[in-house]
């Protein structure tokens, strides 16, 4: 089941809203956990179970890991956790891949992916991690971590929550009223993200994408990766918002996972503002500790000429993204992607950064778009023989020559339209009118002008209200009038 889907939004989530709301505060948690069972056993089936057994036997770990108290016997647990974990991500996710890659495919053909096994395997991971750290405590009751792993707004894609920053939510959830226009508001904007843009810009990006590359011209190969670029991050981010809406709602409070990312002025930057739950997870549980072990290893302040301080961070970034590549889909295009943003955070740390801050803001913001087109090409393409084919008609070097496909084919007034607004809605504009409008209306404040400063406030909230309303009906124009299209991490 999906956010965008009739059934979701039409049935599932009002007749979920009714039992919970008409619920006692004290059984809102059970509501919760049945209805994210179902709501994962509606799309997935008997891959329900899958989920069950990671949550009973990450509870059972949990609880062996947190009572044992003699270090060998805890290590061999702990690590005992950590090989389930990832034998339910190979099996169910890479078995097919190994297999084809040593010349074995044959019965891994037929298994499926469960629905957001990396991302629940991922906060299971992040809990045993945790107890075994002893930053946090086993918690007993079997049902608040069965909601932790299986809450429905972040199931499928996130945000990833560590257990410590969820449970205290869980201990007293509180569904306040004051929070349901917020989320409501927020489930909209997410909706209209990916039925407008998301959807609109990516029937062109998947036509490009599917031709032969042989025909590919560089104008071709250039707008098929601005729509997929644009299409994956109002993709993304709309779930996100929806999740987080959804979250707020029912009185959870999930972490923002997207900060405009196409602003960023330099690669790590970038790896700060998109996917930041994911950015977080992969700094706390990999980077770090990576960095750490490197630097406990190298015993001399320098090593090859290079500081021990810099020889760390190049082994943590290396890694990091090979594993976050790795973990992204069972491909070699995700490991290349992955390594791709590797080097580069290293090469920005060995100096290109500082070389870049010399350079104007909008060098930097060039640079760091362009090299993130380039990673996009390698997570949107088959294979990496049609990556680099692609790359090289992007830069005028296939061949294409515009005879049987060019541009004009899929340019119409309605992508255009789309387009430029999802352009115009990857940089910070509205939270910078909004700014000013309160800006504004403070200063009418202090001068005493309250009339002016109350309607000004009034009128802004009613033009708000009614943008969201025309969002909400366009979008379900869309719905009816459009083609069904999956969020793009629920294959994840």
């Amino acid at each position: 089941m999906e956010f965008s889907s009739y059934v979701f939004l039409f049935l599932f989530l009002p007749v979920f809203l009714i039992l919970f709301f008409l619920t006692r505060k004290e059984a809102r948690n059970l509501i919760l956990l049945l209805a994210s069972l179902i709501f994962y056993a509606w799309g997935e089936g008997d891959y329900v179970l899958v989920l069950l057994i990671s949550i009973v036997a990450n509870q059972i770990f949990g609880s062996l890991v947190d009572k044992t108290k003699g270090g060998a016997l805890k290590k061999t647990l702990f690590i005992a956790a950590v090989v389930f974990n990832l034998g339910l991500l190979v099996v169910f996710k890479y078995a097919t891949f190994i297999l084809q890659n040593l010349g074995l495919s044959g019965p891994a053909k037929a298994i499926h992916s469960p629905l957001g096994i990396s991302f629940f395997t991922f906060q299971a991971l992040s809990y045993l991690i945790d107890i075994y750290r002893k930053t946090v405590v086993n918690d007993r009751h079997p049902f608040r971590f069965a909601l932790y792993m299986a809450f429905f707004p972040k199931l499928a894609t996130g945000p990833i929550l560590p257990y410590h920053d969820f449970s205290k939510q869980i201990s007293s959830p509180e569904a306040r009223k004051s929070d349901l226009s917020p989320g409501i508001q927020r489930v909209i904007i997410g909706l209209g993200k990916k039925i407008l843009i998301a959807d609109g810009v990516a029937k062109t990006a998947n036509q490009i994408f599917a031709l032969p590359v042989e025909h590919q011209t560089a104008a071709l190969a250039w707008l098929g990766i601005i729509c997929y670029s644009l299409q994956i991050y109002f993709d993304f981010s709309g779930y996100s918002d929806m999740a987080i809406g959804l979250g707020r709602i029912c009185g959870f409070r999930l972490p923002e996972n997207f900060n405009y990312p196409y602003f960023s002025k330099s690669v790590k930057e970038f790896w700060t503002r998109w996917h930041i739950s994911l950015a977080q997870w992969l700094r706390d549980y990999l980077f770090l500790p990576i960095a750490y072990s490197m630097l406990r290893r190298i015993k001399r302040d320098r090593l090859l000429g290079i500081q021990a301080e810099d020889w760390s961070y190049y082994t943590a970034a290396f890694f990091t993204f090979l594993i976050c590549g790795i973990w992204h889909g069972a491909n070699w295009t995700f490991v290349i992607w992955g390594l791709f943003f590797g080097a580069l955070l290293i090469i920005e740390h060995a100096g290109l950064k500082k070389l870049m801050k010399r350079r104007a803001p909008f060098i930097r913001l060039f640079y760091t778009q362009l090299m993130v087109i380039i990673a996009w090409v390698f997570f949107r393409s088959e294979s990496p023989a049609y990556a680099l084919s692609y790359l090289r008609a992007m830069f005028g070097f296939g061949g294409g020559n515009g005879g049987l496909f060019y541009p004009a084919l899929y340019l119409n007034a309605e992508l255009l339209f789309f387009m430029i607004i999802g352009i115009a809605f990857s940089f910070p504009i509205i939270p910078s009118m909004k700014k000013r409008l309160e800006k504004r209306i403070e200063q009418l404040q202090n001068k005493g002008k309250k009339l002016e400063s109350l309607i000004m406030d009034f009128g802004t909230t009613v033009l708000c209200n009614l943008y969201l309303i025309a969002v909400l009906l366009i979008s379900i124009v869309y719905m009816i009038a459009g083609t069904y299209n999956p969020f793009i991490y629920f294959k994840f």
